[in-house]
């Protein structure tokens, strides 16, 4: 699966980072790359743009993820975040669901 890094994706996390600078864009793009992996291996496809609860719910554990790369500690994300995760597996699953019986 390809992830698409957004101008306004990579600003959102700048601007979390408190990062005004554009010489590590490269490295940022890529750790967004990776938390959108990350994620999406563990509650399915996703949306990281727009206004539904889903993409509210990961565009935020997308942010956190870069934070605690950015900091160097993503090894203990999935452990400090369990709980949003799972509640991102039930919120999506439910979307889908909705989204599937809304289709026939």
């Amino acid at each position: 699966m390809e992830y698409t890094v957004t101008t306004e994706l990579l600003d959102d996390l700048k601007s979390e980072l408190q990062i005004t600078f554009s010489e590590r864009d490269k490295s940022l793009e890529k750790s967004l790359r990776r938390g959108m992996a990350f994620i999406t291996s563990r509650v399915g496809d996703v949306e990281f743009n727009g206004d539904s609860e889903v993409s509210l719910l990961a565009n935020d554990l997308l942010i956190n993820y870069c934070r605690y790369d950015w900091d160097g500690y993503r090894q203990v994300f999935a452990g400090d975040y369990k709980s949003d995760i799972l509640n991102l597996q039930v919120v999506n699953g439910i979307a889908r669901r909705n989204h599937d019986e809304a289709k026939t």
